[in-house]
């Protein structure tokens, strides 16, 4: 199909199109939305098979939808005023993070949801100002069979799985008065809000609503960024970042550049060095606490912001080069193809 000027068309074929990684696609169609462009998405039959939710919320946004397009599989292809056309080409891989080409590495994002407006992602100011009201946080999926796959130790060897981490923390820390836990929503919030926490580390499984989680991830001077199911790389340590608490991660070298310990995370590489940091958390000054959070909005605010991304796109719009790469190294190219696909 011809298109008009400030017009992206987006093919990405099956691999960003299938089942959860439909996230994916929803993410870099608002990314190209809100740097101003008119979005055409090619969907072949076989998108509409799963509707997985962040299928649905993908057509459920006003962009065009077709069948055939002119832009190669895995690949967007700009229409940028006075007829020029550009071209960006999307490659993937684990390898990436090792690896590093010539690229535009894409920062891993926060949860889908928050790309539906662009307010809902670029505005973290009255987070940032928020009272602290815990030492550390963690909250999240419990689910052993899912935090538990193989999967993970194959691809990123010495990860700790979620699962791991905490069977270490309640097995070490067993009559540890700082070590809270609340599995019910309404014991977890009286908690925060009574300011009896902030020198504890706090751990629930309470399911908090969507409309809740940053200002409940605001509370913590730290967040516990456990790994996801399949790879290290999980959204709450990008949306503890954007709300200016710091991250305890096993994973400060996947993030590009690589976070720094003591200056924007604290990291650790076994069970060890886990409650080093654990207790390094919870006994810091506030001093150094200020100090630390400034980082982690400095890196967030830098290298990880909608806007510096929006920014990328519309620099290489306007400039006279006629291709891109963006990298995206979070992506498992080991994947198979579904059949029919």
């Amino acid at each position: 199909m011809e298109a008009d000027e400030n017009t992206a068309i987006v093919n990405l074929g099956w691999f960003l199109l299938d089942k959860d990684w439909g996230r994916y696609s929803f993410i870099l169609c608002q990314l190209l939305k809100f740097s101003g462009f008119k979005i055409v998405v090619k969907l072949d039959r076989y998108f509409f098979y799963t509707l997985a939710p962040y299928k649905r919320m993908l057509l459920a946004e006003d962009y065009v939808r077709v069948r055939h397009v002119k832009a190669e599989t895995d690949s967007i292809k700009l229409h940028c005023p006075g007829g020029v056309k550009k071209n960006i080409k999307l490659v993937f891989g684990y390898q990436l993070f090792k690896d590093k080409i010539d690229a535009f590495y894409l920062p891993y994002m926060l949860h889908p949801r928050f790309y539906q407006n662009y307010a809902d992602n670029t505005d973290f100011s009255g987070y940032r100002n928020q009272e602290k009201k815990a030492g550390i946080i963690f909250a999240g999926n419990f689910e052993r069979k899912a935090y538990t796959r193989a999967i993970l130790k194959e691809d990123f060897p010495g990860t700790i799985s979620r699962v791991e981490v905490l069977d270490h923390i309640q097995a070490n820390y067993p009559n540890d008065s700082r070590v809270i836990y609340s599995s019910a929503k309404d014991h977890l919030y009286t908690l925060l809000d009574s300011g009896t926490a902030r020198n504890s580390f706090v751990i629930s499984e309470a399911k908090t609503p969507l409309e809740d989680w940053l200002p409940f991830l605001s509370k913590g001077n730290f967040y516990l960024c456990l790994p996801g199911g399949a790879m290290p790389l999980s959204h709450n340590a990008f949306e503890a970042m954007a709300v200016g608490t710091i991250p305890i991660l096993q994973y400060k070298d996947l993030f590009y550049p690589s976070l720094e310990h003591l200056k924007n995370c604290l990291a650790y590489d076994s069970y060890e060095t886990l409650d080093q940091a654990i207790e390094l958390a919870l006994s810091m000054k506030e001093e150094e606490l200020q100090r630390m959070k400034a980082g982690v909005i400095k890196y967030y605010d830098t290298y990880l912001a909608t806007r510096q991304v929006i920014k990328r796109i519309k620099t290489f719009a306007d400039s006279e080069k006629e291709n891109m790469t963006i990298a995206i190294p979070y992506l498992n190219t080991k994947r198979k193809k579904p059949p029919g696909f």
